[in-house]
């Protein structure tokens, strides 16, 4: 559910209630318009959003838009941060913000030394929530650009457990029939860049990425 209440008071909110008073986290402004991360960009801020509201929007190599969500007051947003990753998407203002901002390192030090628990049950959810997006992601596209996608994101697996996942399930995960699976695993064996005779292995992983980049839109 989108939070629509404003934060005003520090002393009532979460981040500062946890910081027990000595809050790491500084105030800013956005006028609305303003992006705080392009998709693609690697932010080093991690931003909290006291008032006002931020889209998160991403677009395919072709500009076909993939995704468009709304976060609100309470949301903590650019977590990629935390490990220095890309943004899958763009952030921007819908309207005038108010957000407490802190740096990747700067929250990673205060939520815990490494390998404390808070760090390491951080580090799981993160993990977690880049999965679940991938696993949307698979859904994006064209039929032989979501086994592409898939095949590059699990070759190791695929190679070494052939039949440890069924062919239903991963059709199912794809979006797909399982019949429009084998079609497309048969055109990628044709092309030469997998070997789908036991399990799926991939033999050109340059030109099996640029099938996966592949447009619904092309």
């Amino acid at each position: 559910m989108l939070s629509i209440s404003p934060v005003n008071d520090c002393n009532a909110c979460s981040l500062g209630i946890a910081s027990a008073g000595r809050c790491k986290l500084s105030p800013t402004t956005r006028e609305a318009g303003a992006t705080l991360c392009a998709q693609g960009e690697r932010p080093r801020t991690v931003y909290f959003i006291k008032e006002g509201f931020v889209s998160l929007s991403a677009v395919s190599p072709k500009g076909a838009e993939l995704q468009l969500t709304l976060r609100g007051p309470t949301a903590l947003l650019c977590t990629e941060a935390l490990h220095g990753e890309p943004s899958p998407c763009e952030v921007r203002a819908l309207s005038r913000v108010k957000l407490c901002g802190i740096s990747g390192d700067a929250m990673s030090t205060w939520v815990g030394p490494e390998r404390s628990p808070a760090r390491v049950v951080l580090d799981l959810l993160l993990s977690e929530s880049r999965q679940q997006r991938d696993e949307v992601n698979f859904r994006q596209g064209d039929c032989l650009s979501r086994v592409a996608r898939f095949a590059l994101a699990h070759a190791r697996f695929l190679a070494d457990r052939p039949n440890a996942v069924r062919k239903q399930v991963v059709a199912r995960l794809l979006g797909m029939r399982p019949e429009t699976l084998s079609r497309c695993l048969t055109r990628l064996e044709k092309d030469g860049v997998v070997d789908a005779s036991r399990g799926v292995r991939v033999l050109d992983a340059r030109r099996l990425a640029a099938i996966a980049m592949e447009d619904v839109a092309a």
